[in-house]
């Protein structure tokens, strides 16, 4: 690569960091574009369809790009102007840089056998702006993908709660209720899922239950204290979940942080355990080597979810999620460059 493109590679990055939102619109502008150009002439319902934007989002677009003479709006459709056709050649090149990042997404999706991959530029680990872009994405994904009737599940730990945060406080109903998916692992309060999804569910305008409950404890505890009605009540209403918000940890990790006995600890070293979700510990291949009597969601569960958005990243994860992700045809995983590299790297 030379450095002219090595240069423009940088400030496309910079701009993407400084001002992403002025770079998505310059993304969904030149796929109208570019559709126009390919499906002349073309209303904006068939746009709207074809590309996934809703029907307002198309209107203002195609009413500045006609504003800046790119196109031509008639009643048989909208075409491009001779001016539209010389921006769209000259910015093919610049789009391919701004699109790397989409076709990593798109390798990545196909190697994983899921829905959806969303990746944030940089690395988690080492970047605090990586881990509010993170945070973002998930906030965007979860918005688009609950609906007024949605019943809401999701785990704890330092990533959700980031994302969290990350979700703005809405005026009107976006969920019908939010759930912890499982009880408090330990640790602080405000990483707790109990605590996330109160939050969660006011930023939503949704209703809430919760089930104050250590995630770990006997199953003569267990079945003495879930007659509780609540306690009841907050269990049927996380069998009903349509969408999950799920977190993931690196299995060895997660094990020390949970004081597992040391024969637990020597059994997940010795099966090659990967990774940690729901109380579950995994190999590479995505099979259960072990699993604790965790309270609240169950791994068969996770057939019947219409969504499960995956937030997770770090270099020593990726096996990890590839695992957790073979599970799971129809996740939405949002993660960061450097581990989206090291999965891609493993497969092949």
């Amino acid at each position: 690569m030379s450095l002219y493109k090595e240069n423009r590679t940088d400030i496309l990055q910079i701009m993407k960091k400084i001002a992403p939102e002025e770079m998505d619109t310059i993304v969904k502008r030149y796929r109208i574009l570019s559709f126009i150009s390919s499906q002349e002439p073309i209303g904006r319902r068939s746009i709207s369809l074809s590309l996934d934007f809703s029907e307002r989002t198309v209107r203002n677009e195609t009413e500045k790009l006609s504003r800046q003479q790119l196109i031509e709006v008639s009643r048989e459709g909208m075409k491009v102007t001779q001016e539209g056709k010389r921006v769209l050649k000259e910015m093919k090149m610049f789009m391919q840089y701004i699109d790397a990042l989409g076709e990593m997404e798109k390798k990545l999706s196909h190697i994983l056998g899921i829905k959806e991959v969303h990746i944030a530029q940089g690395d988690y680990q080492s970047m605090q702006s990586v881990k509010k872009e993170l945070a973002q994405i998930a906030s965007n994904v979860l918005l688009h993908c609950v609906t007024k009737q949605s019943n809401v599940a999701i785990t704890g730990g330092s990533t959700l709660a980031n994302v969290v945060e990350a979700v703005p406080f809405l005026k009107n109903q976006k969920a019908k209720l939010v759930v912890p998916a499982r009880g408090s692992v330990g640790g602080r309060l405000e990483y707790q899922a109990d605590t996330l999804a109160a939050i969660l569910a006011k930023k939503l305008n949704a209703s809430y239950k919760l089930l104050h409950l250590p995630d770990h404890m006997s199953q003569k505890a267990f079945k003495e204290i879930k007659q509780e009605p609540a306690i009841e009540q907050t269990i049927q209403a996380i069998r009903q979940t349509d969408v999950l918000v799920v977190g993931m940890g690196n299995a060895l990790e997660m094990a020390k942080k949970r004081q597992v006995d040391s024969q637990v600890y020597s059994f997940l070293l010795k099966e090659r355990a990967t990774a940690e979700m729901l109380g579950y510990y995994l190999d590479s291949s995505g099979n259960v080597v072990y699993a604790s009597h965790s309270i609240g969601l169950r791994l068969e569960e996770l057939k019947r979810m219409r969504k499960i958005i995956v937030v997770a990243a770090a270099k020593n994860k990726a096996e990890g999620l590839a695992a957790v992700c073979k599970r799971m045809p129809q996740a939405i995983l949002i993660t960061d460059a450097t581990t989206a590299e090291e999965m891609i790297r493993l497969a092949e």
